[in-house]
């Protein structure tokens, strides 16, 4: 009876302890479901709430981008001051051929990220003499001239256009919100928008048109005598030296004489030929059709800049002619320049080009191509030559009478911009100014500058030539003239563009997205 009793009682403990192995390995199973649920909800949530976030910064930015459009629509009905968002007003898109487009634009696409990094500034700053001697670096002293709204219509600005950072966009911003407009209405909303599109550009045109009539001026019937007889009076009233407007036979006497000088050089330098075009001299030991293709894009500039001067066809701005002497070699650069212009070499070692421009309103340019055989050098040596030649003409340019710093780099910067769009060297300053701007909140003192600007400076000083003429190329013609004639540029600022100089910057910055833009 004892035996069946242990038995018994062994069997019932068995199978309780089975009974409670099993229900323990049930809790642990329900305890790893329970865990790896509430391990799926966490991150469920953490998604949903991340969605959520999204689309709440979206809506933000939208309302944001909103905002701005109204602050733009605001800005073209300022009276003081005619903001134009279009082609020379923002300075960093990331896109070259969208530099620059004339239209009117808007702000509903984002600015392109100004570039992390610097670009290191090849070659010696600009500076200049008492003499008129201007110099580059390898990047040529930056600046940029903008082109004037008639010049778009040819393919050659239209390549060259300028400083654009955002787009035209025929988004509906109402549609883009609600998400609920049906595809009929949206066409029926492209179709009127389009149509008064239309009907803005027309009258645009048309505003266009009637302006150049205003802007006309008288024609000139005085003759030769009397112009030289004013010229000699306003001299002697002012203290101002115009330039003589040459004659024909002149202009033929200044010519040759320029031609004997050539031959000189020829002499010191076997190697060299020079060739001619319709208002410069070429003098090289390149090959010619690398000498022909700059003398192209020289004559391309002097269009241009005639152009936004408002010169009328056939205009002598030259003495002569312009002479260009540009060498394969440094050595032979810096040869010439001790020889013609008793330079040192140690001096200008570091120049990649000179602007020789004398009293007498000679004007020589000299250079040296470097690496020829990278079609990114040739670009940026014929950028170099633009850049120099520019500085030659405003030289001659109605008077002897000195432009400040800022606005002559700015002018001389942007022709190779719009002349030889290959070369970037501009548009990679521009966008290290802008940069340097936006963190600063200041143009450092750029427009009080005497003699010498920073590297940084030189793409925002670009950037300023470009919106003035945006603003109206031919109140910016007016402005120079005014300058040229010694009148403060403060001054002549107010009177053509009816702001100060403070409020050039601020609205200046505005449209960079630099709100309180200071000296």
């Amino acid at each position: 009876m004892n035996s069946s009793l242990d038995l018994t009682t062994l069997l019932s403990f068995t199978l309780g302890w089975r009974k409670k192995t099993v229900t323990l390995r049930a809790f642990r199973g329900f305890g790893f479901c329970a865990l790896f649920f509430a391990v799926f909800l966490a991150l469920w949530a953490d998604a949903v709430s991340l969605q959520a976030q999204t689309r709440t910064e979206k809506n933000s930015a939208r309302k944001l981008m909103l905002e701005l459009s109204e602050e733009e629509n605001e800005a073209e009905d300022d009276g003081d001051f005619e903001v134009d968002f279009g082609a020379n007003a923002g300075f960093d898109s990331d896109d070259e051929k969208h530099l620059g487009n004339s239209k009117r634009t808007s702000t509903s696409k984002k600015f392109s990220k100004s570039s992390r990094e610097r670009e290191a500034y090849s070659g010696s700053t600009a500076g200049s003499k008492s003499d008129g001697k201007s110099r580059s670096g390898n990047s040529s002293k930056s600046k940029t001239s903008s082109k004037s709204k008639n010049s778009s219509k040819s393919k050659t600005s239209a390549a060259a256009e300028l400083g654009r950072e955002f787009e035209d966009s025929d988004f509906d911003e109402k549609s883009r919100v609600s998400g609920s407009s049906s595809k009929k209405s949206s066409k029926s909303k492209n179709a009127s928008k389009n149509s008064s599109q239309k009907k803005k550009d027309t009258s645009r045109n048309q505003t266009v048109k009637k302006g150049k009539k205003k802007n006309e001026e008288p024609e000139d019937l005085r003759t030769p005598e009397e112009k030289e007889r004013d010229r000699m009076e306003y001299f002697k009233r002012t203290g101002i030296w115009r330039w003589p407007e040459l004659t024909p036979e002149q202009h033929e006497k200044a010519v040759a004489k320029q031609k004997e000088y050539l031959e000189e050089i020829k002499a010191a330098f076997p190697q060299t030929v020079y060739y001619e075009s319709e208002h410069f001299f070429y003098l090289t030991d390149a090959p010619k059709p690398i000498a022909l293709e700059c003398l192209k894009y020289l004559e391309a500039m002097f269009a241009r800049l005639c152009q936004i001067f408002e010169f009328p066809p056939g205009s002598a701005v030259w003495n002569g002619k312009c002479i260009v002497c540009a060498f394969v070699f440094q050595q032979q650069f810096l040869q010439f320049e001790q020889k013609f212009f008793s330079e040192s070499a140690q001096e200008f070692s570091g120049a990649s080009g000179l602007a020789h421009m004398s009293s007498d309103g000679n004007v020589l340019i000299s250079l040296f191509y470097g690496d020829i055989s990278k079609m990114e050098a040739r670009w940026k040596f014929i950028g170099i030559l633009v850049h120099e030649t520019t500085h030659g003409f405003m030289h001659r340019y109605r008077a002897r009478q000195r432009i400040p710093i800022w606005l002559e780099e700015g002018i001389a910067d942007s022709m190779p911009v719009v002349i030889v769009p290959a070369d970037r060297q501009t548009f990679l300053k521009q966008r290290s100014g802008l940069e340097r701007m936006r963190m600063t909140g200041s143009v450092g003192g750029l427009m009080t500058a005497q003699g010498h600007i920073e590297v940084w400076q030189y793409g925002i000083a670009s950037g300023l030539v470009m919106f003035l003429i945006k603003q109206d190329s031919h109140k910016f013609k007016k402005f120079l003239d005014d300058i040229k004639d010694g009148k403060d540029w403060e001054a002549a600022l107010r009177e053509h563009y009816g702001c100060s100089a403070e409020e050039l910057l601020f609205h200046f910055g505005r449209v960079n997205r630099v709100p309180r833009l200071t000296f």
